[in-house]
């Protein structure tokens, strides 16, 4: 991420795309709990012309250990 400008009221930043969706993916997964600023970040990332990758609705993000490690 880079800070393009910044003033008072704005800051302004450029990332990779791949980065861009991974935030959009994270507002929508926790929309709930992040109220107007999340749904205010979300709208700006998709007026950008960001979309939710094609999996965002199949992230887990639970830890679930590799399953080689159950060994007896």
């Amino acid at each position: 991420m880079h800070i393009e400008r910044q003033d008072r009221d704005q800051v302004v930043i450029s990332t990779r795309l791949a980065k861009a969706r991974d935030l959009l993916d994270g507002l929508i997964a926790y929309r709930s709990e992040l109220g107007d600023l999340g749904r205010e970040l979300e709208e700006m990332l998709r007026a950008a012309g960001v979309e939710p990758s094609a999996q965002a609705g199949h992230i887990r993000y639970e830890y679930m250990p590799p399953t080689d490690l159950d060994r007896h």
